[in-house]
């Protein structure tokens, strides 16, 4: 244990003149820090640097025990711009995993620390990281009207990519396919993992492969056919957004697969609320309440698979 805490360098602080070609080496190394730049931020900062208002306070720049600068980045890119030099405080040394706690300029976002921990394209994780939130709401024994609220910190983040692990090359396979049908690409990944909860991915991508633009091969009322042409009718030519409801469209979808249901077009869940009834014996409105639909069960692995929307001719159903 002495030995691994000599090898960690000490953390320290300088005050030193910044120069655009210090900023240009501080970016080059950026690579650990995935968070894109935001215009409106390092305009802001360009403006401050141009007005002579910069100062020399407690906010600087921060690397960590690789060179790689994890806050700051938008003033050095700021610098880098202008041309400008200026006195600040750099901090050497620190904790990679201190990328987490810094506010580097901007909110970050789930798929920003999402973009860190797994190195996918932003936009991909931009997806995943709403993903993740459902899925740990609906972990969490929330209300589905609930599963979109909260901002993750990068430390349940991380956990929640351990936990629903799901490959960048899969995440854009499902995002293609929401395309095709327009249907959300995070909510069909929130199906895909709560359906391989029970069954096994092969089994699950019977009906993801089978959406969108390879749904016309089939014919009659597949289940596949019928959540594709239900999400293209309803969200009328656009990539709909309301990842829940279409996640549990899409599981209904898939138990009609399995089960050989006959189905037709998915309903979306109702929010609880009140609505004005008549009376029968006294003929008077009143108020009646009613609860909220349940978010669908994935259908068990002990039914009986029919035949009739696949076959199973050397389908491996159970490991």
């Amino acid at each position: 244990m002495a030995s691994e805490a000599k090898s960690i360098p000490a953390v320290y602080t300088e005050t030193i003149e910044v120069t655009p070609e210090t900023c240009k080496s501080w970016m080059d190394k950026r690579t650990c820090n995935r968070v894109p730049l935001k215009r409106s931020n390092i305009d802001k900062f360009k403006v401050i640097l141009r007005s002579g208002q910069y100062r020399t306070t407690h906010q600087g720049f921060a690397l960590d025990w690789h060179g790689c600068l994890i806050d700051g980045q938008h003033r050095a890119a700021a610098l880098l711009e202008t041309g400008i030099t200026v006195t600040s405080q750099v901090t050497y040394n620190m904790d990679p995993d201190t990328f987490a706690a810094i506010d580097g300029g901007r909110v970050r976002t789930a798929g920003d620390f999402v973009a860190q921990l797994t190195e996918m394209k932003q936009s991909n994780s931009n997806v995943y990281g709403a993903a993740l939130k459902i899925l740990s709401n609906r972990l969490a024994g929330l209300h589905w009207t609930r599963w979109t609220n909260g901002r993750p910190t990068a430390e349940q983040l991380q956990g929640w990519v351990e936990t629903w692990p799901v490959s960048e090359d899969r995440i854009i396979r499902l995002t293609a396919k929401g395309k095709q049908c327009h249907a959300s690409a995070t909510g069909l990944i929130v199906a895909y993992r709560i359906i391989t909860e029970t069954w096994p991915e092969h089994v699950a991508d019977m009906f993801f492969d089978c959406i969108g633009e390879a749904s016309k091969e089939f014919v009659g009322r597949d289940p596949r056919a019928i959540y594709t042409n239900t999400m293209i009718n309803v969200n009328k030519g656009r990539v709909s957004r309301d990842s829940v409801q279409q996640s549990a469209q899409a599981i209904k979808a898939f138990n009609a697969l399995i089960a050989g249901e006959t189905i037709g077009t998915l309903k979306k869940m109702k929010i609880g609320g009140t609505k004005v009834i008549e009376d029968r014996k006294t003929g008077e409105e009143v108020e009646q309440v009613y609860l909220a639909d349940r978010y669908p069960e994935v259908i068990a692995r002990t039914v009986e698979v029919s035949d009739q929307w696949i076959t199973r001719d050397k389908l491996v159903l159970f490991d």
